[in-house]
């Protein structure tokens, strides 16, 4: 007797054999057949089948075509619909473009294409690729890779977390369609770390005559709200600064702004001073609040030189009164009261009308000025120069004692060395006296002695016969003529009275020959006889 065995499912289980055969002799031996479960990677359920057992095949009439029954089997399903997301954390991008990956998997074989989506929770700090992935029938249990790329965003946020987000699935196969897979945390490292950036921040110089320098500012990272920047200068007596406040907004943040440096000019010798600006964040990004102030160095170059000057050096006076005048004035600023005193003048040249100016630190960039007088000395000596000595004194050390400018003084002389005889010219009677005087124009500096002699003793005599000057008495002197009475009808005659040259050690006046006196003596003489009486006389006959 043969029955033949076929399973109804070749999808789910086979059956092994295909048939068993009973004898005569093992009739009554069961033989066991085996069902072997299919396995199809399919999430379908337990799937029920049978072993279909076909009637009895034998030439034994009574087994012939007799019914057997079926086995029913059911084939346990061990697949499980899933998507398989590796790993689903711990995953790292860099702002600097790096990548990290991770893999999708289906755990079972679809029945249709099953689609998943793929986004990124946040575009600023990490994207994805591809957008989707789609898996077949075929390639079901090929894992594909997705990969994640961190964004740079400027901005000092720190490691920010964030998702890509697997969307649930999309499928007509029911066990995959309602499927949404895990999500995948990432962390996008930051690399902005927030700070101002300073250039140059040393070396900077001003100058007193108002030279610039500039330095620039500029943030590291863009800020999440307008930062306001303050600028300083610690000296503003030294030097300032062309703004007091920069603000850079979430546009601007990159752009460096100037900050120019203009020294200040302070008239005291003070060296070159170093001084600081500080630039301090005074509002905005809490990021940026949190930073400390940076220093910026300079130098401002002293232009002040401690010194005093007299304008002119050179002046000069005359012996009829006339002055010359000269100023001082500081070439900066005094810490304490610098008084010159003046000294030297000769006065027998010259009077000065101040022996010393003082100046403070209010009136140091007055001119003060001081005024020489001339002498008039009555000697013919010259053109006198001689010198002013100005000295400085002060409690402040870089003006005590400083060298300041001699005046050199010139005293004009307004003596013309000479002697003037007066008159020249001039008549005497016979036996009358005129008078001429003989004076030096200036006074000598030794005796000046001068002899007068007359031409002619016979007309005129002279009285004295020399005078003599001396420094002391230098005044005029009179000479007198006496007309000589001769007795004879001469007429007026001419004759001179002869002054010698001068004699003296004194240069201006030895050798000078004074001018002769010419005279004329008027004759009172008249030729004639006198008779007397003429009438009037009386005789005698008697004798």
């Amino acid at each position: 007797v043969t029955i033949n065995l076929t399973s109804s499912d070749l999808t789910e289980g086979t059956v092994s054999p295909a048939s068993v055969t009973f004898t005569p002799a093992n009739w009554n031996t069961a033989q066991t057949v085996t069902v072997t479960g299919v396995n199809d990677n399919v999430d379908d359920d337990d799937q029920a089948y049978s072993i279909t057992t076909s009637a009895t095949i034998s030439t034994d009439t009574n087994f012939s075509g007799l019914t057997v029954s079926d086995v029913s089997v059911t084939n346990t399903d061990d697949d499980v619909a899933g998507i398989t997301v590796t790993p689903t954390s711990g995953l790292t991008t860099t702002e600097a473009g790096g990548t990290a990956t991770f893999t999708i998997v289906l755990t079972s074989q679809p029945t249709a294409n099953v689609t998943i989506g793929l986004t990124s929770s946040n575009t600023a700090e990490g994207t994805v690729s591809p957008a989707s992935v789609t898996f077949t029938s075929a390639n079901w249990n090929t894992a594909q890779t997705v990969t994640i790329t961190g964004v740079n965003d400027n901005i000092d946020d720190d490691n920010v977390a964030y998702s890509i987000v697997t969307a649930q699935a999309t499928s007509t196969d029911s066990k995959y369609s309602v499927i949404n897979p895990s999500d995948v945390s990432v962390t996008n490292n930051d690399d902005d770390v927030v700070g101002i950036t300073v250039t140059p921040t040393s070396g900077l110089v001003t100058t007193e005559a108002g030279g610039t320098a500039t330095f620039t500012v500029r943030l590291n990272t863009q800020p999440t709200t307008s930062v306001t920047l303050s600028i300083t200068s610690s000296n503003t007596a030294e030097g300032t600064v062309s703004q007091s406040l920069l603000t850079f907004t979430t546009s601007n943040w990159n752009t460096a702004q100037t900050i120019t440096l203009t020294g200040v000019d302070d008239y005291v010798v003070d060296g070159n001073i170093n001084y600081t600006v500080t630039v301090a964040v005074n509002s905005g990004d809490s990021k940026y609040t949190a930073l400390s102030n940076i220093l910026v160095s300079a130098t401002n170059t002293d232009n002040d030189v401690a010194g005093v000057t007299v304008t002119p050096t050179s002046i000069g006076t005359t012996e009829a009164g006339g002055t010359g005048t000269f100023s001082l004035v500081l070439t900066s600023q005094p810490l304490a009261n610098v008084t010159i005193s003046f000294t030297g003048v000769n006065s027998a040249e010259g009077t000065i009308n101040k022996t010393s100016v003082t100046f403070t630190s209010a009136n140091w960039s007055v001119a003060q000025s001081v005024t020489v007088t001339g002498v008039d000395d009555a000697i013919a000596d010259g053109n006198v120069s001689y010198t002013i000595v100005t000295t400085a004194t002060s409690s402040y050390g870089l003006y005590n004692g400083i060298s300041v400018s001699d005046v050199t003084v010139t005293n004009a002389d307004n003596d013309i060395a000479g002697i003037t005889v007066s008159p020249t010219s001039l008549t005497t009677n016979e036996g009358g006296s005129n008078t001429f005087t003989i004076a030096l124009n200036t006074q000598p500096t030794a005796d000046v002695t001068i002899n007068i002699t007359s031409s002619d003793l016979t007309e005129g005599t002279v009285n004295p016969s020399s005078v003599t000057f001396t420094s002391s008495n230098w005044s005029a002197k009179i000479i007198t003529i006496t007309g000589v009475n001769d007795d004879i009808d001469d007429g007026d005659i001419t004759y001179s009275i002869v002054t010698s040259t001068a004699s003296s050690s004194d240069v201006n006046y030895g050798g000078v020959n004074p001018s002769d006196v010419t005279v004329t003596n008027i004759d009172d003489d008249v030729a004639g006889i006198t008779v007397t009486p003429t009438s009037g006389l009386t005789t005698t006959e008697a004798g």
